[in-house]
């Protein structure tokens, strides 16, 4: 819904309202007589009830004419609800009001612009219009009026000598009547009507005419193949399609689950059920749905155990992919065990919007379980015991008393080989045919006392590797009687460790040699800096006038830097103001007298707002190239994937040029404003020098010595090489300054910014083949730099 609603009060005069809605570009004013929601005023309203019905609308008032009692909806009703009462209603908006006071207006432009996607596959053709009203460009607004009245119509085609020259809507009437306070009757439909006439073949996407009225802020538009009208394409049509197809697909939907053999339900963000399908109905022995739906998920008389309602309850609210096995009873008592498959549900914009899931009934199987319950749970903790044990990074083996191996995990028989298993423990790992001294060893003898047994051992490995070992031992099989039959072994290969440990000693005792040498030579540094300082001729009351002069000298560099700062912002408010009056001024030209200007007269306004606005960007690059170097912001460590994508939206490149990205980094340690600004102008010189032509725009990045090396190349004209330097220099364009929208500081800015994080930019191109600019970031963070980067030493 549009939040920002305007409201009017009934006493209002008809035309004040017309001037607020069309100085607002809306369709329709809520009237509030004080507190209270009193009506609505809408542009059918207008043609309606102040042009085609009334014989002077400048005397009326918004309680003549508004729509009342108006029709309201709570917000958190459906779209497509919405649009049901809309249609049924035969109107085109609503109001949405929460506790009594109106928070939004919902139009068919907010749900065609959020449900188009839903038509993709129809042409306009098959929704559009086809009875088209037409009337002459020379008929009085008083007739076309009443003619649209009559018909119960938002527009007419106009046309002179059997061809369209333009469209007459209910905002035209509004903006160029109404608002404007013009007699109907001596006004014509050529003074008001729009043109020239948006028009598409009938051959159009939907959603393709959906776009072009949402870019072109208009609400219909006029179907036409070889120059023959064939109808008009609205908003109206747009949604009335949508409705259709969102109920068919809604009905094949419902007609599945009903047929389905499965237990389906579904429920909303509130954890209440929303549907259940009969099959579920009948598992649980209910006759009427209302029994479930509307409630919390299974009300707790179909619970056994009201603690495993609430853990499901919770589940359901985080929305994830969930299986779990349930202890249900039917409406009758009968306990029932059931297999849930829990899901998220998603809206149109991929947003959770709720949760669904299906229900197995595995009584049957759970009952014959409980019978087998012993040895069940036997094997599903040998499961999971081989998931644990195989899945563990240590070596693990399963040992009789008899010394033979009976289970060993992945890790032990990649090691030592996959026959190891049936062979005995010492003849597997020492390749011997004698149990270890002394006898028995630690791990048998665990068997014996029952306690955990801890010792290191060194193995050959399959490959003849010799390797150590740390073994731990445990009981982990008893008989019948409680005896111990067999213990696990946990061996956990510390090879690393010992060799580290035997490198330690060596660096330990070559580093107690290295620090008495060195302690040698800082007892002979420590003598030589001591003559030095004895030496040293500057006295500490020198230094001190040194460091105040210093002091000094900063602070008047820091007030003089303020200043100019101050001195930039101040004069760029100040060079804007009358920028901002004159494109201001040119503007209001163009709307009030465009239609009395010949083609020279209104060349030379839009060349007036063109400079105005040219001129303020200018000031704009000249304020940002002034501050660059003296902002806050802090390294840290930035998406560039995430500010391409900003980049690249806020660019906003025609259709006809693709841009690629190719070996990016994830991240990289920088000023994330810095990056954005180089991307973002860079981006914009190759987007412009495209514009009409269309191309390739690729950006690339190379790991360089220390560097990040990024390029961005376009199929554009190129540039010839005595240029090369130029273009970065500030205020330097290659094409004459009214024959490009460009202020010539962008690059300037891109080549201050690299170099102040310690980089370097250039640019390689050739006429006629395009163009690459690259520069280059150093990887580390500046506080890591030793020293600064010197440019000319980077890398290409």
């Amino acid at each position: 819904m549009s939040k920002d609603v305007a409201t009017i009060g009934p006493a209002a005069p008809l035309t004040s309202a017309a001037k607020t809605m069309s100085e607002n570009n809306i369709s329709c004013l809520v009237v509030l007589d004080g507190d209270q929601l009193s009506g609505i005023v809408t542009e059918t309203d207008m043609l309606k009830k102040a042009v085609a019905w009334s014989d002077d609308f400048r005397k009326m008032t918004v309680a003549q004419i508004m729509s009342s009692p108006v029709r309201t909806v709570p917000s958190d009703l459906s779209v497509m609800e919405a649009g049901e009462v809309m249609e049924s209603e035969g109107i085109r908006r609503l109001v949405v009001q929460e506790s009594g006071r109106a928070v939004g207006v919902i139009t068919q432009s907010d749900m065609v612009r959020v449900l188009a996607s839903y038509t993709l596959s129809e042409e306009v053709s098959q929704i559009m219009t086809g009875d088209v009203a037409v009337a002459s460009d020379s008929a009085t607004i008083k007739k076309a009026a009443e003619l649209m009245a009559s018909k119960d119509i938002s527009c007419l085609v106009a046309v002179k000598d059997d061809h369209v020259v333009g469209i007459l809507t209910e905002r035209d009437l509004l903006k160029r009547v109404v608002a404007t306070e013009r007699d109907p009757d001596q006004t014509t439909v050529q003074e008001v009507m729009s043109c020239p006439v948006v028009t598409i073949p009938s051959d159009y996407s939907t959603i393709s005419a959906s776009k072009l009225m949402e870019r072109t802020k208009i609400r219909r538009l006029v179907v036409m193949d070889d120059g023959k009208l064939c109808g008009v394409i609205t908003q109206t049509d747009i949604l009335r399609a949508i409705k259709g197809r969102l109920q068919r697909e809604e009905q094949n939907y419902r007609m599945l689950l009903s047929k389905s053999s499965h237990c389906i339900y579904t429920a909303d963000m509130a954890l209440n059920t929303t549907y259940v399908n009969p099959v579920f109905m009948k598992l649980l022995e209910i006759d009427d749905p209302d029994e479930v739906v509307g409630k919390p998920f299974l009300p707790e008389r179909f619970w056994e155990d009201p603690h495993q309602r609430d853990r499901l309850l919770e589940q359901m609210d985080r929305a994830g992919v969930e299986i779990d096995e349930l202890t249900l009873k039917t409406a009758s008592g009968r306990r029932l065990y059931v297999t849930l498959f829990l899901t998220c549900r998603k809206d149109m914009k991929g947003q959770i919007s709720g949760s669904q899931g299906v229900l197995y009934d595995v009584t049957a199987q759970k009952e014959l379980a409980n019978l087998r319950e012993m040895q069940q749970q036997l094997r599903d903790n040998e499961g999971r015991l081989n998931a644990m044990l195989h899945s563990i990074g240590d070596h693990v083996s399963l040992i009789d008393r008899d010394y033979y191996i009976l289970w060993a995990n992945e890790q032990a028989k990649n090691m030592f080989g996959d026959d190891i298993v049936g062979r005995k423990c010492y003849q597997a790992y020492r390749g011997s045919n004698k149990p270890c001294e002394p006898y028995p060893c630690p791990t048998i003898k665990a068997l014996d006392d029952g306690e955990i047994h801890q010792h290191e051992t060194r193995i050959m490995d399959k490959d003849g590797i010799e390797r150590h070992f740390q073994c731990t031992a445990n009981v982990a099989i008893r008989d019948e009687a409680g005896v111990p039959t067999a213990v696990i072994e946990v061996a956990r290969d510390i090879t690393a460790r010992k060799r580290a440990e035997e490198a330690l000693c060596k660096a330990h005792q070559e580093l107690e040699q290295r620090v008495q040498e060195r302690t040698a030579e800082l007892s002979q540094a420590n003598r030589v800096l001591e003559l030095e300082i004895a030496e040293r001729k500057c006295t500490e009351r020198e230094l001190e006038e040194l460091n105040a002069i210093l002091e000094s000298n900063l602070q008047e560099l820091d007030r003089t830097n303020k200043e100019l700062q101050e001195f930039a912002y101040i004069a760029a408010h100040d060079l804007k103001t009358p920028l901002r009056g004159i494109g201001t001024l040119a503007q209001w030209l163009s709307t009030d007298y465009g239609n009395k200007f010949d083609e020279q007269g209104k060349e030379q306004v839009r060349l007036l707002a063109t400079k105005a606005k040219q001129m303020s960007a200018l000031i704009d690059s000249i304020l940002r190239y002034s501050v660059l170097g003296r902002e806050e912001s802090p390294e840290q460590e930035v998406d560039l994937n995430a500010v391409l994508s900003e980049v690249i939206a806020a660019v906003d490149p025609p259709e006809n040029i693709k841009i690629t990205i190719e070996n990016i980094p994830h991240s990289a340690t920088c000023k994330k404003i810095h990056i954005t600004q180089i991307f973002q102008n860079l981006l914009c010189n190759a987007v412009k020098c495209m514009a009409g032509s269309g191309g390739h725009i690729r950006i690339e990045c190379l790991e360089l010595d220390g560097f990040w090396r990024f390029s961005v190349a376009d199929d554009g004209p190129g540039i010839d090489s005595k240029y090369f330097d130029k273009i970065f220099q500030i205020f330097q364009t290659l094409a004459p300054c009214d024959k490009v929208e460009s202020t010539g500081i962008g690059l300037s800015i891109v080549k201050k910014i690299v170099e102040l994080n310690g980089g370097k930019v250039w640019v390689e191109s050739e006429v006629g083949k395009g163009s690459t600019f690259f520069f280059t970031l150093p990887k580390e963070p500046s506080e890591s730099r030793p020293t600064l980067v010197n440019a000319e030493s980077q890398p290409r």
